[in-house]
């Protein structure tokens, strides 16, 4: 049985960086782009409305869906201690890549069950998670064997956002345009396999990595070795279950788990209520993503004149700011320019608040447990993503919506369905401000976090 402990020769033997980088770029981006979340979200909504389920179940299914990235803390465990057939790396993209695209072509041909797709949503993203872990390992080696940390960082996030941007607008091409006959799915899942087949011949083709150097002898029994691999995994895990960390977990937990809009109720929101189509939504999200590219270069800068603590202070007040562009979204005709104002106004600031929040998981990361410590941040992460898209609409379906009938001081001539939105419209704008406030709270948690951590700039 192989060590956990990582083998001491890098995991790529080629003294060349763009193959490695171009190998990290396209696992990246192809890993976002056929996410639940991405490609799949519109044309997953478009399915389960048809399937006549409220925002509240809708949720409920993408939340679980995207459960595998709360365990990348294993991944990333698996991924640097545990050679697969004899690879660190090339293996886990390969099977990574042939797994997803298996099951999301599986998902396309599958009969709309909800309980079915379900189960491959979580084995797709499953497949994704160890995709995208071994992607950051090679940026990590890559980065320090380079001395080239801060460029590879960069075409990280280069390659994410173009994924994510590309994602929307094709996920509401295909929300609108291909979701009739048996297989709703079919085209959604075509279009997932192309990435994926890239992502698996770019480690095919490019990715080399040197023989493993072959394990030294030892005379511990069978029973002897397992319980020194459970030994391995302890050390590791002491090593991040450290108090510094604590706060910083806390605080990148709270900001993601705060009851959020940006979630199923949302979409119905959009679609049901102003009229927007779900090809509308997805040049909508282009316009987000593609402003969001220049906040990267924003915080690139301000990092190395702003304390991190200070650039914490300012998430929290941005993240709060960027709800409330929202609460002008109006019906899809005429207001078109405003909807595309709203979105990049709004995913900027969120983009841009988010940066400190994965600078401070950097910083807190333990050394000795890089990959393991940085999945164990990430996973906090998006177990408070997965809790906040799922108490919001619950919040909207359950404790929000009052019942259907007109208040007092609505005109009785005015016609049903203007009285309704106007409904849906209060409720959705007491959702928003529940965001924004109770985000506020963090700042209560940034008080908190070491002063190690955040005091100094980049570079200090």
């Amino acid at each position: 049985m192989p060590e956990i402990n990582p083998p001491a020769t890098t995991a790529t033997g080629d003294n060349r960086l763009w193959p490695i980088a171009t190998v990290m770029a396209t696992a990246v981006f192809a890993t976002t782009l056929v996410q639940t979340q991405t490609l799949g979200y519109l044309p997953l909504n478009h399915l389960l409305k048809a399937l006549h389920l409220d925002s509240n179940q809708a949720a409920t299914f993408l939340s679980l869906a995207i459960l595998p990235w709360s365990f990348k803390a294993f991944a990333g465990l698996l991924v640097d201690g545990v050679p697969l057939f004899g690879s660190r790396r090339r293996a886990y993209l390969l099977l990574s890549a042939l797994t997803a695209a298996a099951m999301w072509l599986w998902m396309g041909l599958a009969p709309t069950d909800f309980n079915f797709l379900l189960a491959l949503a979580i084995g797709m993203n499953t497949a994704i998670v160890f995709g995208s872990t071994t992607a950051g390992g090679l940026l990590v080696e890559a980065g320090q064997r380079f001395g080239m940390s801060g460029r590879m960082s960069s075409l990280r996030v280069l390659a994410q956002n173009l994924g994510a941007g590309l994602g929307g607008p094709l996920s509401g091409l295909l929300a609108e345009h291909t979701m009739n006959g048996r297989h709703p799915l079919f085209w959604t899942s075509a279009v997932a396999a192309a990435p994926l087949l890239c992502m698996f011949l770019c480690a095919w083709f490019l990715l080399k990595e040197p023989p493993l150097p072959p394990e030294p002898p030892h005379n511990r029994s069978f029973i002897e070795q397992h319980l020194h691999v459970l030994h391995s995994i302890w050390v590791q895990i002491k090593n991040v279950m450290r108090l510094e960390i604590l706060f910083p977990a806390l605080l990148v937990f709270f900001i993601q788990a705060v009851p959020t809009f940006r979630s199923t109720c949302f979409y119905q929101y959009q679609t049901g209520t102003l009229g927007y189509d779900d090809a509308q939504l997805g040049w909508l999200g282009l316009a987000g993503y593609g402003v969001a590219l220049l906040s990267s270069g924003v915080y690139a800068w301000a990092c190395r004149w702003v304390p991190l603590r200070a650039s914490l202070y300012a998430a929290i007040i941005l993240t709060s700011l960027s709800a409330l562009p929202y609460l002008f979204y109006q019906t899809y005709q005429p207001y078109l320019g405003r909807a595309v104002a709203i979105e990049s106004v709004g995913t900027f600031f969120q983009i841009l608040a988010y940066l400190p929040l994965f600078d401070l998981v950097v910083r807190c990361t333990p050394k000795g447990s890089e990959a393991l410590g940085y999945s164990l941040m990430i996973g906090v992460w998006n177990v408070g993503l997965m809790l906040g898209g799922k108490i919001g609409p619950t919040i909207y379906e359950h404790t929000l919506q009052p019942a259907m009938r007109a208040p007092a001081w609505f005109d009785p001539n005015v016609n049903a369905c203007a009285i309704s939105a106007a409904i849906h419209r209060h409720e959705m704008n007491h959702l928003i401000w529940l965001n924004a406030l109770v985000t506020l709270a963090g700042v209560v948690l940034v008080f908190l976090v070491p002063k190690a951590l955040v005091e100094k700039r980049e570079g200090k």
